[in-house]
């Protein structure tokens, strides 16, 4: 079969109807081409947002709901100024200036105030003997039998700046900056963290030009980001609709916004969620479940939710849903004890029903399933854990959707607390749907679908507030249904580093809550990785150990278990700071966990760091990749305490931190007010009775914000210093007492919301302050 690229050359004529302007377009094409014109449209949503489309077949044009895409969210009203000059068409939206050569095609968009160019396409990339090396805004078909020929993508290329980086595309285990990479968005199964393959593709991409850019399809898209030219990038889908949605900031954060208002962003989950898993593959039997449980409170550990894997259900017959009564007996009864000490029970599925169970029966009977293009359920060998034939739930069925989520409210009418979603990577491109759609358009959806079924139905028995899922594989708008987590990776100092990077692209990617396996998957980490994954993992957004050995810390030496319980005491002690950051997230869009290039856009040093992140934005912690030794950390703009020494560091600098096995980097951002409270063994609801809060002041002044227990409130303190008097002011803070450390003061007098404190002893009580080692403590 032969291919032949047909590409938009000149504007034949144009329409301005409001915030839209529709060009009708030439193409150049071979003879064997139909002579024709297409469609490509400009629709500006607001001064620095707008959709652009290319039809190729524009006759047969639907509007596809998926992915949904609240454009509404952005949409103002702007007057564009457009004006045609010398054969170019300019759209002025206030913000933005985009061009479109008329007499020959061009693309570009510019910052109306600077007059930058941001974005512009790549008409011509000549080798040295005049060969192009990239195809510009058009289209290919193919040849069938001999003659008919049908669009099979649609694409353009684009400039590449000299300095630029490009972020983003879903979760990529690969290196940090795409640039230089060739991507391929088609959920697969990594088998690990160490290639190009991914669970979580997302089309959207960051360019520190200062534009995020969402190709709006659910097919197979194909990036090169300067691999075969570095002097341009190219984007492909194999569609015959070729739509983004530009969002320019030229702040990270502020694109970020805009696009989860636009894709979906998520609830804020519920405390207990930010909690220790603990998990492996897996408890076999409720005796078994029921001594890690008290172990973990006899070790003191703090935890709140434990995890069953496939062993749930009985053997090859996952998933059913339905429970093995034989190695857990009494299901209810289970839960009950779980949860009078405070834990919460986690079950494991995947969207495979197995062959030889009732669910396959009913599923089949009532065409729940997926079919193979002849009307027949769509079976598969070896879907998954042994259940060596199954088929997949159709998920765009409303009969199909309702039936598997009675299932799961049978189990949490039981006292189940979340599932585990796992898989969702496995529709063939020859599936068809009950929406008459096929697996090259329904297989990158799947797990939003798949997702968003289980997160209703929880959300549907034990209250929305309640809502959650621990999810696999997604695709645009998943971080609707948190949380995430990143896989399989290998139990290995590369396996950690990947699932950091992957992590770090998913934040940029809309992907708010992020965890991965403390300790890696496949086989057994040693005692120094487990503990080093142990030290980042607990303080990751979410953390859960999991593998398929043992990675309760227990099993890693007395060492081991020490450091774990340490920083899962520090992860409890700063819950009100994480609670924070999640409702920030589901106010915003923004990650709890972000890439230093996401709040210092603007340092260099920054663009390609990816060992290191911030928790929130007053939290920098940097993993330590080996057993002991030295780690260089990178310290942005500004002033950093050391968390565990109190030792203060300019920005702008590298330093050089020893660091034994125990300790593992963490600075935090002076002129930062950090809430937290005393650790526990479980999360209890509320806001706590008492709270503590740590200030680091700079230039004598300092604030920070929390939330309460239903963030439906927003303590907001300030804290400065002048003439030797400390002010402070607590905002709306619902706790019964507030302990405030504010370092490296020595005032003379304290007053707090206009009232002037005591000053007393060591030791003060409420309504007192004190001078101590670090600096003062206020008492509320």
């Amino acid at each position: 079969m032969t291919s032949e690229r047909i590409t938009v050359a000149a504007v034949a004529d144009y329409e301005v109807d409001g915030q839209r302007v529709r060009f009708d377009c030439e193409i150049d094409a071979p003879e064997t081409v139909t002579d024709r014109t297409v469609p490509v449209t400009l629709t500006v949503y607001d001064p620095r947002t707008f959709r652009f489309e290319l039809l190729a077949n524009p006759e047969t044009h639907t509007d596809s709901e998926y992915p949904p895409l609240d454009t509404a969210a952005v949409e103002t009203d702007v007057a564009l100024d457009v004006a045609e000059a010398e054969g170019r068409l300019t759209v002025d939206t206030g913000a933005l200036s985009i061009t479109v050569g008329l007499d020959e095609w061009s693309f570009s968009v510019a910052d109306a105030d600077t007059g930058e160019t941001v974005f512009e396409e790549q008409r011509a990339d000549p080798d040295v003997f005049g060969r192009q090396r990239v195809d510009a805004l058009g289209f290919s078909q193919e040849e069938i039998n001999h003659n008919p020929r049908k669009v099979t993508e649609t694409g353009t290329s684009f400039r590449l700046s000299p300095d630029e980086k490009l972020y983003g595309a879903g979760e990529q285990f690969v290196e940090f900056d795409r640039r230089g990479r060739e991507l391929d968005l088609w959920h697969q199964e990594p088998l690990g963290t160490e290639t190009e393959r991914a669970y979580k593709n997302i089309p959207f991409h960051l360019s520190t030009n200062g534009y995020g850019l969402l190709l709006d399809t659910t097919a197979r898209v194909h990036y090169d980001f300067g691999k075969t030219s570095t002097a341009s990038g190219t984007m492909s889908v194999a569609d015959d609709d070729f739509a983004f949605v530009f969002f320019y900031g030229p702040d990270f954060r502020e694109i970020l916004q805009r696009y989860t208002a636009v894709t979906g962003r998520p609830s804020r989950p519920p405390k207990w969620s930010f909690g220790t898993w603990m998990s492996r593959l897996g408890y076999e039997s409720r005796e078994e479940l029921a001594d890690v449980a008290e172990r973990l409170r006899e070790e003191e550990i703090p935890s709140d939710v434990l995890h069953l894997d496939p062993f749930w259900m009985r053997a090859n017959k996952s998933t059913d849903l339905e429970w093995d009564t034989e190695q857990f007996p009494d299901p209810e009864g289970m839960i009950d004890e779980l949860r009078e000490d405070d834990f919460r029970l986690s079950l494991w599925e995947h969207p495979h029903v197995p062959v030889g169970t009732e669910a396959f029966e009913e599923g089949v009977r009532e065409d729940y399933f997926v079919t193979d293009g002849t009307g027949d359920a769509y079976v598969m060998d070896n879907t998954c854990q042994g259940d060596y034939r199954g088929a997949l739930v159709d998920f765009t069925d409303p009969d199909a959707v309702e039936w598997w989520k009675a299932k799961h409210h049978r189990l949490l009418e039981q006292g189940v607390a979340v599932f585990k979603t796992d898989y969702g990577e496995y529709v063939p491109e020859d599936a068809v749907f009950e929406n008459g759609q096929s697996g090259k358009t329904m297989h990158n959806l799947y797990p939003y679908l798949y997702n968003e079924a289980v997160y209703e139905a929880v959300g549907e028995v034990n209250g929305p507030e309640e809502a959650v899922v621990w999810g696999r594989s997604a695709w645009t708008g998943s971080q609707a249904f948190p949380m995430h987590w990143g896989g399989d990776p290998q139990t290995s100092w590369n396996g950690m580093s990947a699932a950091l990077r992957g992590g770090l692209s998913a934040s940029l990617s809309g992907i708010a809550f992020w965890s991965h396996d403390i300790g890696g998957f496949r086989g057994t980490p040693d005692d120094d990785v487990y503990t080093r994954w142990a030290q980042f993992g607990l303080l990751s957004s979410n953390s859960r150990c999991h593998g398929t050995t043992p990675r309760e810390p227990w099993e890693f030496g007395e060492e081991a278990l020490d450091i774990f319980r340490e920083y899962a005491r520090l992860r409890y002690r700063l819950l009100p700071y994480l609670y924070t950051y999640a409702e920030v997230a589901a106010r915003t869009g923004l990650p709890v966990v972000r890439p230093l290039v996401l709040e210092y856009q603007d340092d260099p040093t920054v663009h390609r760091m990816d060992t290191q992140y911030l928790l929130g934005e007053d939290l920098l912690v940097a993993p330590v990749f080996e057993a002991s030794g030295t780690r260089s950390v990178y310290l942005p703009d500004g002033e950093w305490r050391d968390y565990w020494t109190g030792e203060r560091y300019p920005g702008g600098q590298t330093v050089e931190v020893e660091v034994g096995l125990d300790e593992m980097p963490v600075f935090v951002r002076a002129g930062s007010v950090i809430p937290e409270r005393e650790p526990t063994q479980s999360i209890q609801p509320g806001t706590p009775a008492e709270l503590e809060l740590d200030a680091t002041p700079t230039d004598g002044h300092a604030a920070g914000r929390f939330y309460d227990a239903d963030a439906d409130a927003l303590a907001e303190v300030t804290v400065a210093i002048e003439d030797d008097t400390l002010s402070i002011e607590l905002g709306d803070c619902s706790a019964d007492r507030v302990t405030l450390t504010v370092r490296d003061v020595a005032p003379e007098s304290v007053v707090v919301d206009g009232d002037a404190l005591t000053e007393t002893g060591d030791d003060p009580d409420a309504g007192a302050w004190a001078d101590t080692e670090v600096g003062v403590t206020v008492v509320v």
